[in-house]
């Protein structure tokens, strides 16, 4: 037992002895001990509400009794309360460094609590988002900024940032990201990318216009190629720099191509439209191409399911071709490619397996960028364009799709194309 209360009971006891004494003394002892354990008691209630008005109010009252329990328990709350006082003084200040730091930042910062209602701002919030401190705080951030896109992405965020338009300036975009944290709470961090948005239009705008301008020279230039190839007349030494010289020019317009193509879907700003698409005819044509080929690869093809796709077919058709075409350049003579197609409940997914060179785990995360190349010596040998990945990923996201990636170097990889529920139908249910 502590020795506060050890003292508080020695305190009761001798009370209680000297109001026996003074029954003694009066001839009443009974009534001497009620009446003393009475004025105990009335004491004890004195100093509890001596107690609850230091926890209460902080109101430091003197006691009569400097020893025994309550001395030290008011003493403990005093020294509580100044900790408490210490604190938060300490995180007043904290929170105005904080104010005056985000205050300093270009980004604008909201913290939302679980129901997405705002708990507080930084001021570049009222500058990129809008905000008044006087009439926002406390109402639910989507109701402010009620762009489908951005109303969407808020209770799914997603890793990448989305890209909407400022509600303050339609000219300027903003890249917004949504991190948890806390208990249910989450911080909403707008960055103004302007500059950056319209760089990447200047750079689209550039590789479309030159490569549309550059299609024509290497039309001209591949037709005289053309017609020197079958010249009777010419040198012999010539036919192999001329042969070469085609070889050049065919893989210079695929990449134009390519470029064409990627900058298309980069540029689409809708989804893909909702045409029926037969995936079971896509890849009988597909298996048909490759079967004709002289010596034709190990294909295998899975049909799990008679699912179609609502899509764009060319669009749809170039990711599955591209898919295919990358697993037969990088797979030796001997592997094995497993095409399969199959749906659920929860969509549909096409994959290709390989048994080829495989990729190292730290490039996998680059390989939809254009022009990145696992080896680039292996992929110009064989006619890549080092776009096909890249084209695969911008035609997936028209479609609400996503593609997976596993690779084990030196045993092969798997691509997977995994696509939403609302874009797969079955073909009798086609119209």
């Amino acid at each position: 037992m502590p020795r506060r209360w050890i003292r508080q009971f020695f305190i009761l006891f001798a009370w209680l002895g000297l109001a026996a004494a003074f029954g003694l003394w009066i001839d009443a002892v009974a009534w001497s001990m009620v009446g003393g354990l009475l004025l105990y008691v009335g004491h004890m209630l004195f100093r509890l509400y001596q107690l609850d008005r230091a926890i209460t109010e902080g109101v430091r009252v003197p006691g009569l009794i400097t020893v025994g329990l309550w001395p030290e328990l008011q003493a403990k709350v005093y020294n509580l309360r100044r900790k408490s006082r210490e604190r938060k003084r300490r995180h007043l200040r904290l929170r105005r460094e904080v104010r005056e730091s985000t205050g300093a930042i270009a980004d604008a910062g909201v913290i939302l609590n679980a129901a997405h209602e705002i708990v507080w701002f930084n001021r570049a919030a009222i500058r990129l988002l809008g905000l008044t401190e006087a009439h926002d705080v406390g109402r639910r951030l989507e109701n402010l900024l009620r762009n489908p896109e951005f109303v969407a992405y808020l209770p799914s965020p997603r890793e990448e940032p989305l890209i909407i338009a400022s509600p303050v300036e339609r000219d300027r975009m903003l890249s917004i990201q949504v991190i948890p944290y806390g208990l249910e709470q989450s911080l909403v961090i707008a960055r103004d990318v302007t500059g950056q948005v319209q760089l990447e239009r200047t750079r689209r705008d550039f590789v479309a216009n030159a490569s549309h301008e550059l299609r024509s020279p290497l039309t001209v230039i591949g037709g005289y190629l053309d017609a020197l190839v079958f010249e009777e007349e010419l040198s012999r030494s010539w036919q192999g720099p001329l042969h070469e010289m085609v070889r050049q020019v065919q893989r210079m317009t695929q990449i134009l191509r390519d470029l064409i193509e990627l900058t298309r879907l980069e540029s689409a700003e809708e989804p893909a439209s909702f045409d029926f698409v037969s995936v079971i005819d896509i890849l009988g044509r597909i298996k048909s191409e490759y079967a004709s080929r002289k010596p034709p690869p190990d294909l295998h093809f899975d049909i799990r399911s008679d699912s179609g796709l609502l899509g764009g077919e060319t669009e749809i058709h170039s990711v599955f071709y591209n898919l295919i075409s990358n697993a037969v350049r990088f797979t030796p003579p001997g592997g094995r490619i497993d095409v399969v197609w199959s749906s659920s409940t929860d969509g549909a997914a096409f994959s290709v397996r390989d048994t080829g060179i495989g990729i190292a785990a730290e490039q996998i995360p680059r390989l939809t960028e254009r022009f990145y190349r696992v080896d680039p010596g292996r992929s110009r040998g064989t006619g890549g364009t080092g776009l096909g990945l890249a084209i695969v990923k911008h035609a997936l996201q028209r479609h609400e799709a996503h593609l997976e990636i596993e690779s084990v170097e030196g045993e092969g990889s798997t691509f997977r194309c995994v696509f939403p529920n609302d874009r797969v139908v079955r073909r009798k249910d086609a119209v």
